[in-house]
């Protein structure tokens, strides 16, 4: 019998083969990790909003104005989280409102007062994202004169605060309201004046006598509030019709100034006094970025929370006494407070970890097939390293049926030798092994008919 062509056997895997398996798992590891990128690229592009702006500008007020003072105080606040936050002198609230809706100017945030807004903000151009602090409507007027409604103020010279500020809108609504119209006048009577002045020299002109009376929105703790207050030249007016203004006017909040509480030991005020009381709101454009907004209310919370003589503590930021619609993203914030990831991480960590949360939907929705479709896949790949020899077992069944001798029997029987070498060395679980072992017995076989034909070969 001629010697078998053993050339193609092989042993236990040389480093080659072993090369040539780690290249394989690497390609195929590869292609898996391109198809993952792929898919979070698609995900995020497709799920997941932009990164908040770097750099945010403030439009806050007149400089040594209460807007102006806290605007400043946000900015220190977010400067903290690595923000670049640059505050913006304007005259006030009617000029911040005209910056916040003209997306040219930069202005993305802003401190407004209540009661300035138009029904076209309201349809959401711009949003709330809560209201701050009151500051009431402070009506002061010369010592002496008669005057306990603002109806009483008429013929006389009247401060209604600068152009384009909160003051004079506010107080121009209200004059009119009662009746008052600048330099209109019947026979015999003084004609009206209204005084467009800012705050510092309305204060001035009154305590001098150039004014009869000036109209302030300000904060309790104003410094020129709190000067007027304790002065004896002027009086400070008391709305005793508080309802009929709320219902008229309803950015406006009945509020009392107790007796005494300017100053305890000389009684100041020495009565009660109503008071009408806008409220100081924060203002966004409708696209500004959501992950800012408990951003901005937790330093809201840790400027205004503590409350003052006109709010409770905790009662301000308070998503109450806005005349905008309040932003989903700040309702959320009150409800459940400045989101875990925010208390936990740095601003930008907490951000990216937030937006990329988003991108888990479309993953979990690729691996649920992949998952069912793994085991199936697994026990396939299993047994086709079995499998994959009987392919060759078939084909030499077939040339065995056609007629075969001599050397290709001899050609057969080593070739069946070399997979059955190979066979020894295939890794499968042991729970296929007897798959495994019905292959080897197969090849068994196989070699034994081929030897028997060999042998009955003359």
């Amino acid at each position: 019998m001629a010697e078998a062509d053993v050339s193609g056997l092989e042993g236990p895997p040389s480093s080659s083969r072993r090369r040539g398996t780690v290249r394989r798992a690497i390609g195929a590891w590869l292609w898996v990790g391109a198809f993952a990128t792929a898919v979070v690229a698609a995900s995020y592009v497709l799920f997941v909003e932009p990164p908040p702006p770097r750099r945010l500008v403030i439009a806050s007020g007149a400089q040594g104005g209460a807007y102006f003072r806290f605007a400043n105080l946000y900015a220190e606040d977010l400067r903290r989280h690595g923000l670049e936050v640059e505050v913006r002198e304007t005259a006030g609230s009617v000029e911040n409102l005209e910056r916040l809706r003209d997306a040219s100017s930069g202005v993305a945030v802003a401190i407004v007062q209540s009661g300035l807004v138009d029904g076209e903000d309201r349809e959401g151009r711009l949003a709330a994202l809560g209201s701050l602090y009151r500051e009431p409507l402070w009506v002061f007027h010369r010592r002496g004169l008669e005057v306990d409604r603002l109806g009483g103020l008429k013929g006389l010279r009247i401060g209604v605060g600068a152009e384009g500020s909160g003051t004079q809108a506010v107080a121009l609504r209200m004059l009119a309201a009662n009746g008052l119209a600048e330099g209109g006048a019947s026979p015999g009577d003084a004609a009206t004046r209204y005084v467009r002045e800012d705050a510092a020299d309305a204060v001035a002109l009154l305590l001098q006598g150039d004014l009869d009376a000036a109209c302030f929105v300000a904060a309790f703790e104003a410094e020129y509030v709190q000067e007027l207050l304790q002065d004896e030249r002027v009086e400070l007016l008391s709305f005793d019709r508080q309802e009929a203004y709320r219902r008229r006017f309803r950015f406006l909040a009945p509020i009392t100034l107790p007796t005494g509480v300017v100053d305890l030991a000389r009684n100041l005020p020495g009565r009660d006094v109503a008071l009408l009381a806008p409220t100081a709101m924060l203002v966004v454009r409708d696209d500004f970025h959501p992950a800012l907004v408990p951003l901005l209310l937790a330093a809201a919370a840790r400027i205004h929370g503590e409350g003052g003589v006109l709010a409770e503590p905790r009662e301000f930021p308070s998503e109450s006494f806005c005349d905008l619609p309040v932003s989903e993203d700040a309702r959320r914030f009150y409800r459940h407070g400045q989101p875990v990831l925010q208390r936990l991480l740095p601003f930008w960590l907490a951000s990216l970890a937030d937006r990329a949360k988003l991108m888990l939907i479309p993953l979990v929705m690729l691996l649920m097939p992949l998952v069912r479709a793994a085991p199936p896949l697994i026990r396939w790949r299993t047994r086709r390293k079995i499998y994959r020899w009987y392919a060759v077992l078939r084909e030499i069944d077939q040339k065995l049926e056609s007629g075969m001798a001599g050397v290709d029997l001899d050609r057969e029987v080593a070739r069946l030798r070399s997979i059955e070498h190979k066979v020894v060395w295939v890794e499968v679980p042991l729970s296929y092994m007897e798959e495994f072992y019905q292959l080897r017995m197969h090849l068994t076989i196989m070699q034994q008919r081929l030897m028997a034909l060999r042998v009955g070969d003359p």
